[in-house]
C-alpha cells in the first residue's frame, strides 16, 4: 500500500510539472519571478509586482494534506510565518484546489482556521482562474 501510495503521489506531482504554464517553466533560480495576481481570502487582490525587492515564500495549503496537518498542529509553520514576517519576508498561503475538488475550501472557512490555528501569513491566496495546473494533482471530474 506505501509504494501505491508513493507512486500515485509521484505521478500525480509529473503530471502537475507537465502542465505548468509557459511563464512557470520558464522561472530561473535568481531571476525574477514570472508575475501573478491573485485574490486572498479578504477579496482584496495580491499582485508579485506589489512585493518586488522583498523575499516571499508561496506556502501551498490543504487542511486534508497529513503533512500540511502535522506542520499546523504541532505549531511549527505558524512559528515561521511569524519568525519571516518579521524579518520582512512576505508569505502567502495557497489554496489552489478547484470547487468540488479535494482540498477546496471557501475564504471564510479558511480565515476561521488561521484564527483557530493563531497562523499570520501576509495573506491567504485563493486563484480564482483555475488552470489544470492550478488545481491539486489527482482525478478530474469530467
Amino acid at each position: 500500500m506505501v509504494l501505491l501510495t508513493r507512486f500515485s503521489f509521484c505521478a500525480a506531482l509529473w503530471a502537475a510539472l507537465l502542465a505548468l504554464p509557459v511563464a512557470a517553466q520558464q522561472a530561473r533560480v535568481g531571476a525574477p519571478a514570472p508575475e501573478f495576481t491573485a485574490t486572498d481570502s479578504h477579496g482584496q487582490t495580491e499582485t508579485l509586482a506589489q512585493f518586488r525587492g522583498k523575499y516571499v515564500v508561496l506556502e501551498w495549503h490543504n487542511q486534508g494534506c497529513p503533512y500540511t496537518r502535522k506542520h499546523y498542529v504541532s505549531g511549527n509553520m505558524q512559528a515561521l510565518q511569524k519568525e519571516w514576517t518579521a524579518k520582512g519576508v512576505v508569505w502567502f498561503t495557497v489554496i489552489s484546489s478547484a470547487p468540488g475538488q479535494q482540498g477546496y475550501i471557501t475564504p471564510t472557512e479558511e480565515n476561521a482556521y488561521l484564527a483557530r490555528m493563531h497562523a499570520v501569513p501576509t495573506a491567504v491566496l485563493i486563484p480564482r482562474a483555475r488552470s489544470a495546473a492550478s488545481t491539486t494533482p489527482g482525478p478530474r471530474r469530467r
